[in-house]
């Protein structure tokens, strides 16, 4: 459903919405003008909203959660990634986010119809304003995608760092790739973090400081994907995948490409960005990982 009203939201004039032509009326008479442009344009998609959720404000009320939570975590991608658009986008975004509580329909309507504009143009504008070639990890959902200009390479479940190694948050990079490759443990013998050399296939190294993605024969495949962090699986800090996943991006990633990893739990992008745990240029400040 979230996905319709994304796409109702693209399909209206309400593109008009996120920057007026600079010699409009509404450009002209300043901020207020142009939010009630902003709000005319979204009319259409919002009295569709209106009467396909007659009646059922609980339902339509959590489209427009879906839309927040997603624009979020991807304005928080973008933050990563210091792209340029991401604070007026996210403003926009908030903006119709602190509507959702208001009891009347058709005021609701309209908030739910911002929210999937501004959800959609996020993540427009990291598919086709952001790096080429991108993976991005949410730790909340324990799923890596993979984007080629707007396509998706690749959608998979993933096990990250335990609570007490956790996978650093931030815009990092592939430094490396090995295949295959021995894990040794970086903890001397007898420390509760040690583990035996413990051979992969293959690794596509993202920190200076021992995190990678790399495939782990010892956990079931069944086993990966969301609360996987917290259970007998969970990495000192890399980020297991299947064998074929890791395989795809051994071969597609270049040295170099982008790897985000981001809390991917719907809060605001400040709240989100104050998790990172790397430094400008990608450097962990969190201590050593390990496999």
């Amino acid at each position: 459903m979230a996905v319709l009203i994304l796409a109702l939201a693209l399909g209206s004039g309400g593109t008009s919405g996120i920057s007026l032509p600079a010699g409009s009326a509404a450009a002209a008479n300043g901020p207020a003008a142009a939010k009630v442009s902003e709000s005319a344009a979204f009319q259409s998609d919002a009295h569709q909203l209106e009467a396909r959720y007659a009646g059922n404000p609980a339902a339509l009320r959590e489209v427009g959660r879906t839309a927040l939570a997603t624009g979020r975590n991807e304005a928080t991608i973008a933050g990563f990634l210091r792209l340029r658009w991401v604070a007026r986008l996210d403003a926009g975004l908030e903006r119709y986010g602190a509507s959702l509580a208001v009891s009347d329909p058709a005021q609701l309507a309209l908030a739910v119809a911002g929210l999937a504009h501004y959800s959609a143009e996020i993540h427009r504008g990291l598919l086709y304003d952001g790096p080429s070639r991108l993976i991005i990890v949410s730790v909340q959902g324990q799923r890596l995608v993979a984007y080629d200009n707007g396509r998706t390479v690749l959608d998979t479940p993933v096990t990250t760092g335990r609570p007490s190694l956790p996978t650093d948050i931030g815009a990092m990079r592939v430094l490396r790739k090995d295949a295959p490759w021995t894990m040794q443990s970086p903890w001397p013998k007898g420390s509760p973090e040690w583990y035996p050399d413990t051979p992969v296939q293959m690794v596509l190294w993202f920190t200076a400081n021992g995190e990678g993605l790399h495939d782990a024969s010892w956990q079931p495949d069944s086993t990966l994907g969301p609360g996987s962090q917290n259970g007998p699986f969970a990495s000192h800090g890399c980020i297991h995948l299947t064998l074929a996943a890791v395989r795809t991006l051994f071969d597609w990633a270049p040295l170099g490409a982008p790897v985000v990893v981001y809390p991917g739990d719907g809060s605001p992008l400040a709240v989100q960005e104050a998790q990172q745990s790397v430094d400008a240029a990608g450097n962990p400040v969190s201590g050593v990982r390990g496999a």
